[in-house]
């Protein structure tokens, strides 16, 4: 593994300058992994959005992402070079009323039929 570089750390910082990215981690956070559908219907935007912000994590290296049928699915990247200041930065999340109501959506969610 290849020392990180001060360019890798801005880079990661960037891609959590945004709201609704920080919004997707977290929920990724709570799961093995999660489909494009399910952070459609628990974040309530549209597909376009939600795909758009996960191509910018996964382009910055932050998630994986793998295919089942027409499903992909997404999840943290545990080798990333700041993955365990993601980690911090996610347990701080979690105490946040946004964070903690996407994820009792997430748990009603997950209570009905996938609407994928």
């Amino acid at each position: 593994m290849t020392t990180p570089l001060l360019e890798d750390y801005a880079l990661f910082h960037k891609a959590l300058a945004e709201p609704i990215r920080l919004r997707i981690l977290a929920l990724l956070n709570s799961r093995d992994f999660l489909c494009v559908c399910d952070l459609v219907s628990v974040l309530d935007i549209s597909q376009s959005t939600v795909s758009r912000h996960l191509a910018y994590l996964k382009n910055k290296q932050l998630l994986n992402s793998w295919r089942e049928g027409t499903w992909i699915h997404y999840a943290i990247n545990e080798n990333h070079t700041a993955y365990a200041i993601l980690q911090t930065i996610l347990i701080e999340l979690a105490t946040l009323d946004e964070i903690i109501n996407d994820e009792q959506k997430l748990n009603t969610y997950e209570q009905t039929p996938r609407q994928c």
